[in-house]
């Protein structure tokens, strides 16, 4: 979120996400309605409709404002001069915001095909990776592929593996799938 929105929007917004974010704790997205939204986060409709088209559009905004936060965080916490540590520790960031999130993520009712929270605002992240990717690549790393076609197998693992996670975290913790996870990289990007 940029650092220069007034203070009052800023405190809207953190508002509303955070009730929704409880909201979707204990029913779908189909089921909330604004009133009952901004009934939770205390402000007024007509405040929410000055910002926001829709619910959806409110949650997709919430979608996105999470990434920023993680990529921040990803990017402030890791080595940024080596992929493996770099996509590792997005991986590891990925399943904590997934643990941390998880009542709000039985309630969308993702399966392995559509994996709504990530795709919603795909277009950031696969932006950002893209440059991750593009740096990698002019630093001398190697690719198997076209940087494209390598950031859609990165993200399609990402997703496959932490979805695979949530379903076994009863027998496989986080850091044991961030090590499997971390093979994978190794692998791929052809480094020890």
């Amino acid at each position: 979120m940029e650092s220069s929105i007034d203070l009052r929007i800023q405190k809207t917004y953190d508002s509303l996400i955070t009730a929704l974010l409880e909201i979707l704790k204990e029913k779908p997205i189909d089921k909330l309605t604004v009133n009952e939204l901004c009934q939770k986060a205390r402000i007024r409709r007509p405040t929410f409709y000055k910002h926001f088209n829709d619910k959806y559009d409110f949650f997709n905004f919430t979608i996105q404002t999470l990434q920023e936060h993680y990529i921040a965080q990803v990017d402030k916490e890791t080595d940024d001069t080596h992929p493996v540590r770099y996509f590792t520790t997005l991986f590891h960031t990925m399943i904590n915001a997934i643990d941390e999130y998880q009542k709000v993520l039985l309630t969308l009712q993702i399966d392995a095909t559509s994996f709504f929270v990530f795709e919603t605002a795909d277009e950031h992240l696969n932006k950002h990776l893209a440059k991750r990717l593009q740096y990698f690549y002019d630093e001398g790393y190697y690719l198997p592929t076209n940087i494209e076609f390598s950031l859609q197998v990165l993200l399609g693992a990402f997703k496959q593996a932490a979805f695979w996670w949530l379903k076994n975290q009863d027998t496989i913790s986080k850091k044991a799938a961030t090590e499997e996870m971390t093979k994978i990289l190794q692998w791929f990007f052809n480094v020890k």
